[in-house]
């Protein structure tokens, strides 16, 4: 997907409604992160950093909320869960790159807790 194409198709929260979300589920969860990461690719590439770190922490955010809300789907639940690791990832990449590592141990930090106290029913 270009990166012009992810920003006309970035949406700001992941759709939890559908008619199959068992099927759904994983392009659902798959597809908001990758716009979401191609998105922040673009402001990337045009150095720009801070907006950089606003889509990726918004897609984190996002998908720890959606993993998290008991009023969501739990296939969808289960996915972000599992796909957690695509914006954690990009993170730590943005974060060692400009040397804020701090800030990474605390997200490592509350994904560990909130996945332990939210996902032991699921799992």
């Amino acid at each position: 997907m270009s990166t012009q194409s992810a920003i006309h198709h970035y949406q700001r929260s992941i759709n939890t409604t559908c008619l199959r979300p068992g099927l759904h589920a994983p392009m659902i969860v798959a597809d908001y992160i990758d716009s979401a990461l191609n998105v922040a690719k673009y402001y990337e590439k045009q150095f720009n950093p801070l907006l950089q770190e606003l889509y990726l922490r918004r897609a984190y955010n996002e998908v720890i909320n959606s993993m998290c809300d008991s009023l969501v789907h739990n296939a969808i639940r289960k996915q972000c869960f599992e796909q957690l690791y695509k914006p954690l990832l990009a993170l730590k990449r943005f974060y060692k790159t400009h040397h804020v590592s701090n800030k990474f141990v605390l997200l490592e930090h509350e994904v560990r807790t909130l996945s332990h106290e939210f996902n032991q029913e699921q799992l």
